[in-house]
C-alpha cells in the first residue's frame, strides 16, 4: 500500500466514492474539516482557507493536545477533479527547512476513485510519522465519502 522512496509518503486507497466527491473532500473547507489530520487532531472550520486556483492557497489550522499550528501551501499545479498539488510552506520548527509536496491524483476506478497520494520529501524521522498521519486520516476520509 505504501512504500518510503527518499524521504517520500506513498498511499494509494480505493474510495467508494465518485471521483467528484473525493475531490469535494479535498477542497471545501466543510468537508476539509470533517476529516483532515489522523484522530487526535482537530481542525476547526475557521481555520481552514483555501484559493482554489493555480497561484492560490490552501492553509489549515491544527490543533493538538500539545497545541495548535497552521500548515500552509501554494497550490502549483490543479486540473479539476483528477489532481491537487501543493507545495508547504519550509516549517523549520518541526524539523522541515525545506518545502514539501503534496500531490494528489484521482482516477476514476469504475463507479469507485482511486487516490494516490505522495508527500515530501521528510526528513528520515519524520517520514514514518508522517505516512501514520495520513493512513489515519485517510481513513476518516474513506469513511467520509463511503456511498
Amino acid at each position: 500500500m505504501s512504500e518510503p522512496t527518499d524521504g517520500h509518503v506513498l498511499v494509494t486507497r480505493v474510495f467508494d466514492a465518485p471521483r467528484e466527491q473525493v475531490f469535494r473532500a479535498w477542497t471545501d473547507p466543510d468537508e476539509l474539516a470533517a476529516w483532515y489530520g489522523p484522530e487526535h487532531v482537530e481542525v476547526p472550520r475557521d481555520g481552514i482557507r483555501i484559493d482554489l486556483r493555480v497561484g492560490g492557497r490552501y492553509e489549515i489550522t491544527m490543533r493538538t493536545p500539545r497545541g495548535a499550528f497552521r500548515i500552509g501551501y501554494d497550490i502549483v499545479e490543479l486540473v479539476e477533479p483528477q489532481l491537487l498539488v501543493l507545495r508547504s510552506d519550509p516549517m523549520p520548527e518541526m524539523g522541515m527547512p525545506e518545502p514539501s509536496v503534496l500531490r494528489v491524483e484521482l482516477h476514476d476506478h469504475g463507479p469507485k476513485t482511486r487516490m494516490t497520494l505522495s508527500d515530501g520529501p521528510y526528513p528520515a524521522p519524520g517520514r514514518d510519522g508522517a505516512e501514520a498521519g495520513w493512513k489515519a486520516a485517510l481513513t476518516k476520509l474513506e469513511t467520509r465519502v463511503r456511498s
